[in-house]
Order: C-alpha cells, then structure tokens, then sequence
C-alpha cells in the first residue's frame, strides 16, 4: 500500500523525499524493490531521487555507493553529515 503521508508543505516533502533517497542508497535493493518495501509510489519516487541528485549535482554534491559489508569487514568507522 502506497505510503501517502507526505508532508503538506514543499519543504517538508524535500526533507520527506530527502530521508528516502539517503535510505534507498543505503538499503542495496533496486528502486522498485525499495519502493514496494516502504510504500512509496515508484514514479514519485523516481522524479524525486532525479530532482534531489540533479540539485545535489548543481551544488557540487553526489552520491556515493558505499559496500558495507566492505567497510563492516575492515572495521572502519564512517561518518556521513548531510
């Protein structure tokens, strides 16, 4: 069942659509899979993850693809700040 509690303001949706893209990369599962996982709409979320990457891109800012099971392997502590 689609999750239809976005927030009601613009920013609060980019905040919303914001957590889902960080958790999504996180997650390992294919966009459809991670959609269907949490209830998200998979063309709402699609056209958000562009939105937020392109406007991410403007600002200098990517996304990277971290393995975790690499990083659990070497012990390594990661901080991320957004």
């Amino acid at each position: 069942m689609p999750n239809y509690h976005y927030a009601s303001t613009r920013k609060g949706n980019r905040k919303f659509w914001t957590r889902q893209v960080q958790a999504y990369h996180l997650s390992g599962l294919s966009q459809k899979e991670f959609c269907q996982k949490n209830g998200l709409i998979y063309t709402s979320f699609g056209y958000w993850k562009r939105r937020l990457e392109r406007s991410a891109k403007a600002e200098g800012i990517e996304f990277v693809e971290i393995d975790v099971a690499t990083v659990a392997e070497n012990s390594a502590a990661i901080t991320l700040s957004v």
